[in-house]
């Protein structure tokens, strides 16, 4: 059970009208990354990167939440002119917005905080994430080896929850590329430069677990709502399906 709304249980684009705003200060160039608060009280984070941005990260999410993997939920945003004024950006531009989750501290929160064994610990392969009480924390290097199988220009970004769950986020550069050969991610060797035996069994299983969808699935996960305008720079659909005949053909076992 994650501490968050799933994306099958909300709406696949929403509207502004009638948000407040405020910038949201991060560490990093967050310059344009915005906190609306809608009529009902629920916050979202928008980063203002434009419709192809939004569908490729929302199509990664899509499929993480259908593979089981805690990921960020994200829709589509629609500005009303009067919120587009405010974030200084054009009304007719698609862009993402995503539920917003508050982030533990970079401390422990109290004297049996389950972030502590993050905190306390050198992570280097999978085998390091073992007696770990966070949720959900195999899907870090899960959307790492994701990275490379849907042809990531970079690894999704990692949040903490308050809540003591790890959570993947920012995978706009997912579907950059086709897919790259999983043996050259970070999770794949031990320390000693040897294939490692829980890596590639986490490889693996992230194949399987891409594998497992069905072509329903897969269509949902492309779905663009009416009214939602994006022009795909590159088709997105041959990238999954390419990743899926990698993933089929994947033999690092």
């Amino acid at each position: 059970m994650l501490s968050f709304p799933l994306m099958s249980d909300l709406p696949h684009s929403i509207s502004t009208f009638g948000w407040s705003w405020e910038r949201l200060t991060l560490s990093g160039p967050s310059e344009n990354f915005w906190l609306g608060t809608d009529r009902e009280g629920n916050r979202w984070l928008t980063k203002l990167r434009g419709p192809f941005y939004a569908y490729r990260e929302i199509v990664f999410a899509r499929l993480a939440q259908a593979m089981n993997w805690s990921c960020q939920s994200s829709v589509f945003l629609n500005l009303d002119p009067v919120s587009a004024s405010v974030l200084g950006v054009k009304p007719d531009i698609t862009h993402a917005a995503h539920w917003f989750i508050p982030e533990h501290k970079r401390q422990p929160c109290s004297e049996g905080c389950a972030l502590k064994f993050f905190f306390d610990k050198e992570i280097r392969t999978v085998d390091d994430l073992a007696g770990s009480q966070i949720e959900h924390l195999l899907d870090w290097p899960k959307s790492e080896f994701a990275a490379f199988l849907f042809g990531g220009n970079e690894p999704p970004g990692r949040l903490f929850t308050t809540a003591h769950e790890f959570v993947i986020i920012d995978s706009e550069q997912m579907f950059s590329t086709g897919p790259c050969d999983l043996e050259t991610a970070f999770w794949w060797n031990a320390p000693n430069g040897e294939p490692s035996q829980s890596g590639r069994m986490l490889a693996a299983q992230v194949c399987a677990d891409l594998l497992s969808l069905s072509e329903r699935d897969i269509k949902a996960a492309l779905f663009i709502p009416k009214g939602i305008e994006v022009r795909e720079n590159w088709p997105i659909a041959s990238i999954i399906k390419a990743s899926r005949e990698f993933a089929a053909s994947f033999d690092g076992l």
